[in-house]
């Protein structure tokens, strides 16, 4: 049974750059809004004993900042759910599109478990960023860079003849045609 090597991959990785952007920017641009109107009704509430036009620019000082936060927090939560979508359907849309699924190394089809499993380790710079800013535990930030800089030259392991990068060796997985899981 062959499996998908680099190329193919950085086929599906590049679509699914592009179908995240696309995913994520309809996040960021309903956060941005929520933002832009939360922020200049905060901005409006905070001076409103001063001057109109004092309070006008508060308000736009507000929605601005809200509008940038509320971009910014829409572009990491759809890029976040646009990648749990691997790890739980066993491929990315991008996968999906070319007909790859992820399955166990020896062939057989993978369950939510194994998905679940190697998402994590793939995702792990990521993780470790999530952890570090909802913890304040700043020491897990530098982890989580080194173990991104591990997992992106990782990614070439897969010109090798076991075409497994290393998120794949360590999770005992590699990537197939799906028609061609047992």
């Amino acid at each position: 049974m062959d499996r998908i090597g680099f190329s193919s991959r950085l086929g599906a990785a590049a679509l699914d750059w592009v179908f995240a952007g696309v995913f994520s920017g309809v996040f960021a641009a309903i956060f941005g809004m929520l933002g832009l109107g939360a922020g200049g009704a905060l901005g409006l509430a905070v001076d409103e004993q001063a001057e109109m036009e004092s309070a006008l620019e508060a308000a736009g000082l507000g929605a601005g900042i809200g509008a940038l936060l509320g971009l910014i927090s829409g572009i990491v939560v759809g890029y976040f759910l646009y990648s749990l979508i691997e790890a739980f359907a066993g491929a990315s849309p991008g996968k999906m599109v070319l007909g790859f699924k992820v399955g166990n190394e020896d062939g057989r089809a993978g369950d939510t478990g194994l998905y679940l499993k190697r998402w994590a380790i793939k995702n792990a710079s990521s993780v470790f960023s999530m952890l570090a800013l909802f913890t304040g535990l700043v020491f897990l930030e530098p982890i989580g860079t080194l173990i991104g800089i591990v997992m992106f030259f990782g990614c070439f392991l897969a010109l090798s003849e076991e075409r497994q990068a290393l998120h794949d060796k360590i999770a005992k997985t590699a990537i197939y045609h799906k028609k061609d899981l047992i």
